[in-house]
């Protein structure tokens, strides 16, 4: 079926895109909270591949990011399921693929002259990509700044237990 992966059933599956949603690669969630990743492809009998070699890695969401207006704010996670969360809270969220210390400098070319809030996870993986992704997104941002759940670990957690956007708590730097 189409949710099966080399590492159990997906729980959800999570789709990157280019510019115009064609689909790029995806990426599966099982509830071991494995994540492999598979990219279509027609000569395969599960129209499937599960290797990336020579695909080109976006952002999640990438045309929900470049059709933001200029005035809004786009939130950085460091996984798809905060970015579902604060997109049914009413923001513009992406995540690079992979999850903490996976972030690419072209990442940043998307979200030049942009306002940027990064959530950081709290632990020390969360926090060192957090800063990575600052280090990448601050010389082409309008605006970039760490922010973290005011309750549990990450953005996901924050929105569950009832605090909003505005709730976040902003790093000192």
């Amino acid at each position: 079926t189409d949710d099966w992966t080399p590492a159990g059933p997906a729980i959800a599956v999570y789709s990157y895109t280019d510019e115009i949603g064609e689909i790029l690669f995806q990426v599966c969630r099982t509830a071991g909270k494995q994540f492999p990743q598979r990219r279509p492809d027609p000569s395969s009998r599960s129209g499937w591949r599960w290797k990336l070699e020579g695909t080109r890695r976006v952002l999640y969401r990438l045309p929900a990011v470049l059709a933001a207006p200029d005035s809004a704010c786009i939130w950085i996670a460091e996984g798809e399921k905060d970015v579902h969360a604060l997109e049914a809270a009413g923001e513009i969220g992406t995540c690079s693929p992979g999850g903490a210390g996976k972030w690419r400098q072209e990442y940043a070319d998307a979200l030049a002259g942009r306002h940027v809030l990064i959530v950081a996870d709290r632990d020390d993986p969360g926090r060192d990509h957090a800063w990575d992704v600052l280090t990448s997104v601050r010389p082409v941002a309008r605006f970039a700044w760490i922010v973290q759940a005011a309750a549990g670990k990450d953005a996901a957690d924050h929105l569950a237990a009832g605090y909003g956007a505005p709730d976040f708590v902003w790093w000192v730097l």
